[in-house]
This record gives structure tokens, C-alpha cells and sequence, in this order.
């Protein structure tokens, strides 16, 4: 579930709000469209009830570690993925709730700014540790699986900082959301004497979305990760605080009513076993077809939804479209009516690929054990579109014939 953001608009200062997920942001009051972009992980604050008596910088705010995205594993003969959702504390202290609940999703919360005045407490649990504590929810499922793992992958996820408001009175603590007395005071006390204030990395900046080329209008949706031009064509990304030229291309089509699904296409080679073409593809996954010449001579690359999914339908979707490759065009560089926007990274689509590799597998008896051995190595990433037909339940590959069921897109826009 996304979480509603209150912003500022960088252009005018209008209060807008925003989801979780979004990226490109239009200001309903002055119609200019911004970029965001953060140097570090988003950070929110909770509203608080602190009573007026007590000055705002006497306030102090306990960060709390929010990880939501899907985690897939391999384990004896079986593949496994779980969605997770989970905010826990992001430093290690008894006086305070484990977690905070259905608050993030029930209040609307403030990106963190220099306006607040008083000291965040610092983050003592790293990220990392946060991820292990999810992915033992994984674990737990899998405990009648009596057999060792192979393989484990975070795939779409998204992890920010909520800070929750704390003040001091007569000794005892409290939640500053509601009022509510939580300790005495006095560890407390010395936690805030180590807070520290608000840090200028902190805050995203914004970028003019304007090609870099032609100076047109750059084109994309809330959630947009990239952004299109269609007067001269071009796919932009943002990397490093800047616009970077993406090799994209569309497999258009003259037909009416078309949906273009995008897609990354990772090529690759391997190291650890040998599988350096599509045919070495096919042989691995044991698929129950005739190796040919044109097998050998194609070379190794995997096909990726870059949009997000439920884990099942992106495994299914990435494994049958890499396998049906030979049927795709090659596209080209143009746009086309009903681009769907991306909303999952290159980076995350290339933690997919051992999970993929999994999904093709005829015989996971002899694949999986192999797992770990498998060591992929980039060459080269295209964005690519690829035509899909409205058939009104499905949309249906025009190629491949490849489906997928057209309200799981409505549901990945919420994942």
C-alpha cells in the first residue's frame, strides 16, 4: 500500500500531495512538471498532537525502517516469493514500539525538511539488517521445505526512513502522535542529547523535465522511472542528478487499440557454468526443443517486465518472453499510443535474472543446485516495448502470443 506524502511544490510552494511511488510531479496550481530526485533513502515524519507548551525544538524523532517489496527464493525442488510490508525500529531500544503500525498508512506524513526544528535520533539498525529480518519471514514459510536454499533475491523493493515524534514532561516520554506516555523519560533524555539536526542530503531535488536534445517536453506518468520524448524519440533516465540517454526502441504496430508493455533486454554472459547462447539457455532449462543453428548463433539475453508486478505473473511474464525471443522484431526508435510507463529499474530487473532463470527450468531437481555457481555479467541493457492486443479479460503478446491477465497491472501499480 503506498503511502500519501504532503510536498511543497518546488516551483510556486503550493501544497500538493503525492504517493510513495511518485517520481514525476505536476502542480495542480502552477501546471509545471518536476523530476524528484534523492541522493539518499526517502525520509517522512509523522504529524504530531504535541501540545503547543512545548517548543518545537525540544521535539525528537525516532527513525523507523520501512522495506516493502517482494522477496523470491529457491529451496529444494521449489521456487517461493512473498510480498512484504514491514516498518520496524531503525535503532536498537526498549522503550518504544517495534513498529508503528497501520500509522504510515492511515496519516498523511511530511517529507522531512529544514523547517523542523528539532533532532532526529540516529539510525543505529542498518538497511541491511532490516532485509535479513525480512526475508526470515521467508524463512519461516518455507520450514516444512526440508531442504537447503540455493537462491535469494529482493526484487522491486522500496525502503524509507518514517520518524516518529517524541517529547519529554515531568520525566515520562511521550508518542508525540497521540499524546500517549510511553517510559520515563531519563534514556530518553540522553538519546536526544545524541540527536542530530537535519542533514541538506536529506532532501530530494528536483529536475526540469526537458530533453536534453531538443528541449521538448519530457512525457511520463506519476510513477514513472523513465521519461520519453516524443519529438525527437528518446528514451531519458535519471542517474546521478542528471538525465541519461537510454537505448530504447518500439516494436510499433498499425493496428488500433494496442498496448506497448516495456521491457528490459538484458544481454549477458555467465560465468560459472556454461551458458553463453540461447541455445546453452534452452539446454540448461531442459526445454523440450530441437536445438538449432540459429539457436548457437543468437546470443545470451533475458527479457524483464520493466513494470511491477505480482511475483508469480513477473517470473511467468519474463520467463515466457525470453524463451519466446526468436519471435519478437527487433523494433525500432519511435513512440507509439499507450506506452505503459516503467516503474521497475534496469538494477532490480538484473537481481531478476537467476529468479528467471529458475521460473524456465523443466527439471529444477538439476538447475536449482546450480544456483549458486551462476554468476551473470552485463553487456549491454535495452528499454524495448513490445505491442500487446486488448482482447478485454487478457492482453495478449502480438508475436509471441505470450498473456497476462490486464487487471494485474492495475494491482502492480500499487506494489
Amino acid at each position: 500500500m503506498d503511502l500519501t506524502i504532503q510536498q511543497k511544490c518546488p516551483s510556486c510552494g503550493a501544497p500538493i500531495e503525492l504517493r510513495e511511488g511518485d517520481r514525476l510531479i505536476r502542480c495542480p496550481y502552477c501546471d509545471v512538471q518536476n523530476f524528484m530526485v534523492t541522493r539518499e533513502i526517502l525520509r517522512f515524519v509523522l504529524p504530531d498532537k504535541v501540545p503547543e507548551y512545548i517548543s518545537k525544538r525540544n521535539i525528537f524523532y525516532a527513525p523507523y525502517l520501512r522495506f516493502k517489496g517482494n522477496i523470491f527464493y529457491c529451496k529444494g525442488k521449489f521456487q517461493k516469493f512473498k510480498v512484504v510490508d514491514t516498518t520496524r525500529q531503525g535503532l536498537t531500544t526498549s522503550i518504544l514500539p517495534p513498529s508503528l503500525g497501520l500509522r504510515p498508512q492511515a496519516m498523511g506524513m511530511s517529507l522531512v525538511t529544514d523547517e523542523i526544528k528539532g533532532v532526529f535520533l540516529r539510525q543505529t539498525i542498518q538497511a541491511k539488517t532490516l532485509l535479513e529480518r525480512a526475508s526470515k519471514l521467508t524463512i519461516l514459510d518455507s520450514q516444512k521445505i526440508k531442504a537447503p536454499f540455493y537462491h535469494r533475491a529482493y526484487i522491486g523493493e522500496t525502503l524509507s526512513c518514517i520518524y516518529m515524534p517524541l517529547y519529554v514532561k515531568d520525566g515520562v516520554l511521550y508518542d508525540g502522535v497521540v499524546n500517549k506516555a510511553l517510559a520515563q523519560g531519563g534514556s530518553a533524555e540522553k538519546m536526544r542529547q545524541n540527536g542530530i539536526r537535519f542533514q541538506k542530503t536529506w532532501t530530494p531535488h528536483f529536475l526540469a523535465t526537458l530533453c536534453p536534445v531538443c528541449g521538448d517536453s519530457l512525457a511520463g506518468e506519476h510513477d514513472s522511472l523513465v521519461l520519453l520524448c516524443c519529438n525527437c524519440n528518446s528514451f531519458w533516465e535519471e542517474e546521478r542528478g542528471g538525465f541519461v540517454k537510454l537505448s530504447g526502441k518500439c516494436v510499433v504496430s498499425k493496428e488500433e487499440g494496442m498496448c506497448f508493455l516495456p521491457f528490459w533486454k538484458l544481454y549477458i554472459n555467465s560465468s560459472g557454468i556454461v551458458m553463453d547462447s540461447f541455445a546453452d539457455l534452452l539446454r540448461l532449462t531442459n526445454q523440450p526443443l530441437v536445438i538449432r543453428r540459429n539457436h548457437k548463433e543468437r546470443g545470451l539475453a533475458f527479457f524483464v517486465p520493466a513494470f511491477k508486478l505480482r511475483p508469480s505473473t513477473f517470473l511467468t511474464l519474463g520467463k515466457n518472453l525470453t524463451l519466446s525471443q526468436e519471435k519478437l522484431p527487433k523494433g525500432k526508435t519511435a513512440m507509439a499510443k499507450g506506452m505503459y510507463p516503467v516503474t521497475l529499474s534496469a538494477k532490480e530487473a538484473g537481481q531478476a535474472l537467476k529468479s528467471t532463470l529458475a521460473r524456465a527450468a523443466v527439471n529444477k531437481n538439476i538447475l536449482f543446485p546450480k544456483l549458486p555457481k551462476v554468476h551473470f555479467h552485463h553487456l549491454k541493457t535495452e528499454l524495448v516495448y513490445l505491442p500487446f492486443i486488448d482482447k478485454g479479460h487478457d492482453l495478449v503478446q502480438k508475436h509471441s502470443g505470450v498473456s497476462l491477465v490486464k487487471t494485474i497491472l492495475h494491482f502492480g501499480r500499487k506494489l
